[in-house]
């Protein structure tokens, strides 16, 4: 891989992604109901992982061809910076990534070791006929106490974990129902692996606002849902807010996800307790049905809008050739296409206005 498609590639998932994330946010307007809000943000995920194979891995259209009339000086400058752009960017966009896997590698290992030394095992099936709620789709179900924890989290490797502060054992059971109904809830929509593609995404683009804003934006929803769903339980979105209280109050004076960071904490920031508060008392006002329509043609516009926007590439590539509409194949995945005996093109067509050496070659 050169310098000039690096750039190429760098500069147009950025502007994909981009679009990508708008659009998911403005399609959530849309959407309004919290479970395909949701599914919105696992598409929106996968989406940018797929944009990322796809750019490594396949030609691209050309679309719009590089501008025409800029002088051969002007355009062997623009080579020059881009390729100095490019080493100085990789160098700090690869020590972010080692960065960021460390800090995760660190979290994970903690995490690890806080559920082997820190947390106690509890008969799970007990305590569920407690709280009155089943979890016959969790076989594998683990539940652990620990007094290490102000606030309860779930997570999820080989088996659905949750674990629950010893304090809330001694709490009534509306409250035990609320905090293991929002966690159940979570296990059961698969929010574990909508959270490791999250963090995927998140490691890849640190550098970029709206990755993070989608991350953000897709925990908020998270907890929408199971916010929703275990107020149901009971009935009374009354009810539950006080749980939301009652859990607040014991984070007072410090986090509650200080142990189990990376996870899906109960009570995460006071600012988005806030935001959970004000969404349950709006359901408690509209008690609206979800829409099953907005949400397969949702998605379906985000699906399609992710195809659409891989077709647009932005032109930085002032040596690309005019004679074809495609890029070549990325030698990697033309190398491995020829041990099939499929041969596919990994060069640029010969055009005199893009042959960089004679250029250097007549200067000198």
């Amino acid at each position: 891989m050169d310098t000039r498609f690096a750039f190429e590639v760098g500069t147009t998932l950025c502007f994909q992604i981009t679009i990508v994330v708008a659009t998911t946010f403005a399609l959530q307007r849309w959407v309004i109901d919290s479970r395909l809000s949701c599914r919105l943000w696992t598409t929106c995920f996968v989406s940018i992982i797929a944009l990322v194979a796809a750019a490594f891995l396949l030609p691209h259209r050309r679309l719009f061809p590089f501008p025409s009339g800029v002088s051969r000086e002007s355009v062997l400058n623009l080579v020059v910076w881009q390729g100095r752009i490019v080493v100085g960017f990789l160098m700090v966009w690869g020590l972010g990534i080692v960065f960021s896997i460390i800090k995760r590698a660190v979290l994970c290992f903690g995490l690890f070791r806080f559920l082997k030394f820190g947390c106690d095992a509890i008969d799970h099936t007990a305590l569920l006929q407690r709280a009155g709620i089943g979890a016959n789709n969790l076989p594998n179900l683990a539940i652990l106490t620990s007094s290490e924890i102000r606030g309860p989290f779930c997570w999820q490797l080989q088996k659905p974990v949750i674990v629950l502060p010893t304090s809330l054992l001694d709490e009534d059971e509306t409250t035990l129902r609320h905090v293991l109904a929002h966690e159940l809830e979570h296990l059961r929509t698969q929010h574990p692996m909508q959270h490791f593609l999250q963090g995927v995404c998140s490691t890849l683009f640190w550098f970029h606002p709206l990755v993070w804003s989608a991350a953000r934006g897709a925990e908020l929803t998270r907890e929408f849902l199971c916010d929703e769903v275990a107020a149901r339980t009971t009935g009374k979105f009354s009810a539950y807010l006080r749980t939301l209280a009652k859990v607040a109050e014991q984070c007072n004076g410090g986090s509650c996800t200080d142990v189990p960071a990376g996870t899906l904490a109960f009570g995460n920031r006071r600012s988005a307790l806030v935001r959970r508060s004000e969404n349950l008392v709006k359901l408690a006002k509209a008690d609206q049905k979800p829409n099953r329509f907005r949400a397969v043609v949702g998605i379906g516009m985000l699906v399609l809008a992710s195809i659409s926007i891989q077709q647009i590439w932005i032109p930085t590539n002032a040596l690309a050739s005019g004679r074809s509409e495609w890029s070549p194949w990325p030698t990697w995945t033309a190398t491995a296409l020829h041990h099939f005996n499929l041969h596919v093109r990994d060069f640029e067509r010969f055009e005199d206005r893009t042959q960089l050496h004679e250029w250097i070659a007549e200067d000198n």
